[in-house]
C-alpha cells in the first residue's frame, strides 16, 4: 500500500473514531443509568411488599414507595405510611377508605393474575361485653412505631444490595411522613433512615453482625 493511500486510510479512521466513540459512550452511559433505573424499581417494589405486608405499618396502596438517584449522595426512598393499631386497623381504616364505621376488611393475594383483592363487608352485630373472636393481644402506638422502624431497617439490611451499582460510599436513605396527622400522638411527622451502601454490603458478605449494622444506622425523627 502506498504512503498517500496509508495516510488517507488513518484520517479515515481518526475521523470514524471521532464521530463513533462519543455515541459508544453514550450507550454505555444510557445502558448504565437504565441497569440503575431496574434496580431502584426492585427495590422499591421490595419496600412496597414488606410496607404491604407489615402487621404495624398501614399504606394506603400497594405502591407507596419511589426511589430515586441523587448523584453525589445516594439513594432516597420516599414513602407515606401510618401505624396499626387494635383501633385503627378497622375504625381509621374504614374512614380513610371513605366507607364509614362497622365494616370488615380482608386482603387477599390472587397468584395467577398477580393481583391484590381487598374485601369489604359488613360486620355482624356482637353482643355488649362479648370480645370479638380470635382477639390479639394489644400493642400501644409507641411499641408498635418502634416495629415499624426496625422492620424497616432490616429491609433495608437484607436487601439493600439489590442496587449493585452503588458505590460503597452513597447513601440508601428511606425518607418516611405521616400517612394521616403525624406518629407518635403528634410528636413525630418525618423520619429519615440512612446507612451507607458499604455497611449493607459488609453485612451481606458476613463482615459486620446485625447488632453492629443497626448501631450503623442513622435514624432521626422531628
Amino acid at each position: 500500500m502506498k504512503t498517500g493511500s496509508r495516510l488517507l486510510l488513518f484520517g479515515a479512521l481518526v475521523l470514524a473514531a471521532a464521530v463513533v466513540l462519543p455515541r459508544l459512550g453514550e450507550a454505555v452511559e444510557k445502558g448504565a443509568d437504565e441497569k440503575l433505573r431496574k434496580q431502584i424499581s426492585i427495590m422499591e417494589k421490595i419496600l412496597d411488599e414488606a410496607l404491604v405486608d407489615s402487621e404495624n405499618a398501614l399504606v394506603k396502596s400497594t405502591h407507596p414507595t419511589r426511589g430515586i438517584y441523587l448523584d453525589g449522595f445516594g439513594f432516597l426512598f420516599t414513602m407515606e405510611l401510618g401505624i396499626v393499631d387494635d383501633q385503627f386497623r378497622w375504625q381509621s381504616l374504614s374512614k380513610l377508605l371513605d366507607i364509614g364505621e362497622g365494616y370488615a376488611i380482608t386482603r387477599e393475594e390472587k397468584q395467577k393474575e398477580g393481583e391484590t383483592v381487598i374485601t369489604i363487608k359488613k360486620k355482624k352485630g356482637e353482643k355488649e361485653g362479648e370480645k370479638p373472636a380470635g382477639e390479639k393481644k394489644t400493642v400501644d402506638e409507641s411499641a408498635r412505631w418502634e416495629l415499624v422502624k426496625k422492620e424497616l431497617v432490616e429491609v433495608v439490611r437484607d436487601y439493600g444490595d439489590t442496587i449493585a451499582r452503588a458505590k460503597p460510599d452513597e447513601w440508601f436513605t428511606i425518607f418516611a411522613t405521616p400517612l394521616m396527622g403525624s406518629w407518635g400522638g403528634g410528636k413525630t411527622e418525618r423520619l429519615v433512615i440512612r446507612v451507607q451502601m458499604r455497611e449493607i454490603t459488609d453485612y451481606n458478605e458476613g463482615k459486620l453482625s446485625a447488632q453492629d449494622f443497626e448501631k450503623r444506622v442513622r435514624i432521626s425523627e422531628s
